[in-house]
């Protein structure tokens, strides 16, 4: 099947949000904090400049989606209110009229700083000695605990793993960007989104504005995303407040600088997990902590975090208890947030790390552990988390196969298989229209792509309904002005919500159009317009899997992929090449996470990388592994059939990576990523 996205991109005709243009249109300028924790004393304005913001003029705060558990709550000022947190933080901002001035406005800004002594590890802000906000620096403290927890007291074995799984810039193709453009009535919003419905949702929450006067529609096209693009952030109410005062379109368009030091950071999480199990190989169960780097403030989602990742802990095994103190904890960095996997990958490392430990305590197979031990049908965690079915044996009995021949084929290399179960977020649903009449069949679907090929995708199953062909639908997606109610795009979650949204939105046209009497083709051709509206509401469900890596070390000490199996079960393959296209992508960031990708800070909270590359960024060298796919297809109980698949490769590729490496160096680790000075002992 051709892409439809596809041409435009490899033709260098696709627009972006900065190949947008308005009359008279005006830019944004942002002078951020050089300092990670300090008193803003004073500063002075820049000359020339359209419009001045400071605490002053803005005086909102970046809405935030809490746990409603959490019990210090420290939201982020849009510019500082007198304070900084991080480097990077913005302290005022300006508007433009020639973007190129940007960087000299921004030199002509002097700001005067009283230095505070920051926080910068999760130690440190557990000790609570140096407070960065007044109720002190943990933001949420829970004790989850669920199942038959005093089965601790019949354990025969008991293994325990501390691991940092350090921070990772999010790094799309194309940094954030965003145009406002007030027009005395309503406040229309264009830029590089993953959800317009949630941008909304936050400049309507931010600004005090009714939602029917924010419009907020993607560009054409989004450059990736990984989680990054999903909320508005600083420059967006800026942008915003700035148009409404002046009448005239904003831009603001991100440098690469600035996206290694914005909200939002992925990972950031510390654990120390015992596994509890028999001499049998029967695992019982889990109790220890995690511990996330919440960054600067509460930020977007980044106080569910904790939590998220305790409730994933169960992973594909059959766990008859789980005991885990989440935390989430303020330091002087960036707010972290979703990265690609979103608490999924950080979960299988704990998981499968402990899985492996177990097994080599007892003397049994680290597979044989695993099948002893894995889902067979529909399970509820000890946290009460429902897993649906899928075909977990098959896919165990599968890897176990290709694994025993990699083990034969690489007896001098490390060689690692693991198991996961990742949740695909499809909760609450998705919204979706379809509009027929005066030669057109218009589709409308709320999620928000950033190089999924949702527009395929959505034809594609809606012409298997409609009894069309694909290229007859028109797609339009993530605007806010054309549907009611939508959610966007992460979590895995497109084709299983999105898609089985677009499924029952065109039933219910066929209904109307039966109950009308009218065919399907008289709608199309007819002068007036016969339009359905449907939200499809479900709950979340899993995607399986059963990764291998086999990892070797070169002269240099630089550890290496030689080749990776994937067998993942993805419900429903819409699009094969699709579905392959992202798990090929989430793998290569997965390995990447182990050895290559972070985002290191100076012990004054100074970030000491300056470009992609510093920040590990893999290439094509990277990538030069041999790769070998395999789908199994069990349909989730979904209109589309579909799991998702955005996150699983990244899911799996963390921990297979990482044991292979293990294995490979009889050593064990407690970090990522696991440097080539960290690896010279150990060659």
């Amino acid at each position: 099947m051709k892409l439809r996205e596809h041409y435009s991109i490899i033709t260098g005709k696709s627009v972006y949000t900065d190949d947008i243009s308005f009359p008279d249109i005006l830019y944004l300028g942002v002078v951020r904090s050089t300092y990670a924790r300090a008193i803003v004393k004073s500063y002075t304005e820049p000359s020339g400049v359209e419009l001045f913001l400071d605490w002053n003029k803005v005086k909102t705060y970046m809405p935030v989606r809490p746990d409603p558990r959490a019990k210090n709550i420290v939201k982020m000022p849009v510019v500082s209110d007198g304070r900084v947190n991080f480097v990077g933080q913005p302290i005022v901002a300006f508007v433009v009229k020639d973007r190129y001035e940007i960087e000299d406005k921004i030199d002509e800004v002097s700001v005067d700083y009283d230095p505070l002594t920051p926080v910068l590890t999760i130690d440190e802000a557990l000790k609570n000695e140096e407070k960065i906000h007044p109720n002190g620096n943990i933001a949420i403290d829970l004790d989850l605990s669920g199942g038959e927890v005093e089965k601790r007291l019949n354990a025969e074995v008991v293994v325990e793993r501390e691991i940092l799984q350090d921070r990772i810039v999010a790094n799309p193709m194309e940094p954030k960007g965003v145009i406002a453009n007030f027009d005395g009535d309503k406040l229309y919003i264009i830029g590089s989104f993953q959800s317009s419905f949630r941008v909304r949702s936050d400049l309507q929450e931010a600004l005090g504005l009714p939602p029917e006067k924010i419009i907020v529609k993607s560009a054409p096209n989004v450059g990736g995303g990984f989680g990054n693009k999903v909320p508005a952030h600083p420059e967006y109410v800026l942008a915003a407040i700035a148009s409404m005062v002046l009448r005239k379109p904003v831009k603001w368009i991100e440098t690469r600088r600035e996206h290694l030091t914005n909200p939002t950071q992925g990972r950031g999480v510390k654990s120390k997990v015992k596994l509890y199990g028999k001499r049998d190989g029967t695992i019982l169960g889990l109790e220890g902590e995690i511990i996330d780097d919440l960054g600067a403030y509460a930020y977007t989602i980044n106080t569910t975090t904790p939590a998220f990742i305790a409730g994933l802990l169960n992973g594909p095994y059959k766990m008859r208890f789980m005991k885990i103190r989440a935390l989430g904890v303020y330091t002087n960095k960036p707010p972290t947030g979703p990265y690609r996997g979103a608490g999924r990958p950080e979960a299988a490392l704990i998981t499968e790390t402990l899985v492996e430990d177990f097994a080599e305590a007892i003397g049994m197979d680290s597979i044989e552990v695993r099948k002893k031990n894995f889902l067979d049908g529909e399970f509820v965690t000890p946290l009460g988390i429902k897993i649906d079915k899928a075909d977990y044996t098959g896919l165990i009995e599968k890897g176990e196969r290709i694994y025993k021949s990699l083990k034969e084929k690489y007896k001098d290399k490390g060689v690692a298989l693991i198991a996961f179960t990742e949740v695909v977020r499809a909760a609450p649903g998705e919204g979706a229209k379809i509009r027929v009449g005066k030669g057109k069949v218009e589709l409308f679907v709320g999620s928000g792509p950033h190089g999924q090929a949702h527009q395929s995708t959505f034809a594609l199953l809606a012409s298997e309904v409609l009894g069309l062909p694909p290229e007859k639908i028109n797609v339009t997606l993530n605007d806010t002005e054309n549907i009611k109610e939508g959610i966007g795009s992460f979590g895995s979650r497109s084709a299983a919500a999105g898609g089985s949204a677009v499924i029952e939105v065109c039933k219910g046209l066929l209904e109307v159009l039966k109950k009308k009497n009218k065919t399907l083709e008289e709608a199309i051709n007819s002068d007036e317009y016969t339009e359905v509206e449907t939200f499809y509401k479900t709950s979340d469900i899993y995607t399986p899997g059963v990764h291998i890596a086999v990892v070797d070390i070169d002269e240099t000490y630089k550890p290496r992929v030689v080749e990776y199996y994937a067998i993942d079960d993805v419900g429903r393959a819409i699009i094969k090449d699709e579905v392959e296209g992202q798990i090929i992508g989430g793998i290569l960031q997965g390995i990447s996470q182990v050895y290559l990708e972070w985002a290191p800070y100076d012990e004054n909270g100074n970030p000491i990388y300056a470009s992609i590359a510093e920040a590990g960024v893999p290439t094509s060298l990277e990538s030069d592994y041999k790769l070998t796919l395999e789908f199994v297809e069990t349909p989730a109980n979904l209109p589309s059939g579909a799991r998702g698949v955005g996150e699983a490769g990244t899911t799996g590729a963390l921990p297979a990576t990482f044991i292979a490496l293990e294995k490979l160096l009889k050593r064990k680790f407690n970090k990522t990523p696991i440097l080539p000075s960290e690896l010279i002992t150990s060659v």
